[in-house]
């Protein structure tokens, strides 16, 4: 008999929305864990069906959150959560800024960042850390899921100014890895957007390019290849899938295959989360 499998759904990701929904095979059913509400709820829904994704409001175990920008947490959301009662999670130094964001207060939970982990009972294991974006960073996470007594796991990094040594190391040995990869550099560079928006997208504190995507996925790799490659919040202004698809196949040709590029109008295909034999030892890349 073949276990069931967690899998992955981005039903769209980009400056105009993020959202994503991981399938989670439990000991009573299928569970729900949002990553991000980007996308309104009416929406959300609408490429749930469109996409014929199998999505039960009365099934979600909690939303993850990133950081509260708009593209991440839409104000639509308040009365849906406050109704729904779906647990929030998100790293502690996020929480004042998703209170005012109008996320009812006693739905707000805490994920541990740097060493600490986070259960959702029976269906995750949460770890996290912070990385650079903006004024508060955000929060990228590793979720592990058991299957047969077995660990599958998946890495999410997305807004983030670049791949730090704690991100690296979180993200040392996961299945499945989620990354940004916002911008093509000379596409940016020779935009029209004011200098200003260029330095802070570009500075360390900003966005993930498609090259710093690229080589902080094959640094991983060389510990361990992971099964899938899914590139997140690509630029409508400054980057195409073509020119992201292009990037891996002339220069990571060994992971290209493994790649799928989100979109920001619609889905994407669904994207097991299976687990890989484990490493002999966690190394991690920096000492």
């Amino acid at each position: 008999m073949i276990e069931p499998t967690p899998r992955l759904d981005v039903l769209g990701t980009g400056s105009s929305g993020n959202a994503a929904i991981l399938h989670v095979p439990t000991t009573d059913g299928e569970r729900h864990l949002i990553i991000d509400l980007g996308l309104g709820p009416r929406t959300l829904r609408r490429r749930c069906e469109e996409a014929g994704i199998g999505f039960d409001p009365n099934r979600v175990a909690g939303v993850l959150l990133t950081h509260n920008d708009g593209d991440h947490l839409r104000p639509t959301w308040t009365r849906t959560l406050e109704r729904a009662r779906w647990p929030l999670y998100a790293v502690p130094s996020h929480h004042p800024a998703i209170a005012r964001s109008g996320v009812p207060g006693h739905l707000i939970r805490a994920v541990a960042d740097g060493c600490g982990r986070t259960e959702i009972p029976g269906v995750a294991t949460i770890s996290a850390a912070i990385a650079p974006h903006d004024d508060h960073g955000t929060a990228v996470y590793r979720l592990e899921f058991g299957t047969g007594g077995v660990v599958a796991s998946i890495g999410w990094a997305t807004d983030l100014g670049r791949i730090t040594s704690d991100v690296e190391s979180l993200l040392l040995g996961c299945d499945v890895i989620a990354v940004e990869s916002n911008y093509d550099e000379d596409l940016q560079r020779e935009s029209d957007r004011p200098e200003f928006l260029k330095r802070r997208i570009m500075g360390g504190h900003g966005h993930l390019s498609n090259r710093e995507a690229l080589e902080g996925v094959r640094r991983l790799a060389r510990e361990r290849t992971p099964a899938a490659i899914v590139l997140l919040h690509a630029s409508r202004e400054c980057n195409t899938a073509e020119i992201v698809d292009r990037l891996w196949r002339e220069e990571a040709p060994e992971l290209h295959p493994l790649i799928s590029i989100g979109r920001h109008d619609r889905p994407i295909d669904s994207i097991p989360i299976r687990a890989a034999e484990p490493l002999p030892v966690q190394a991690t890349l920096f000492p």
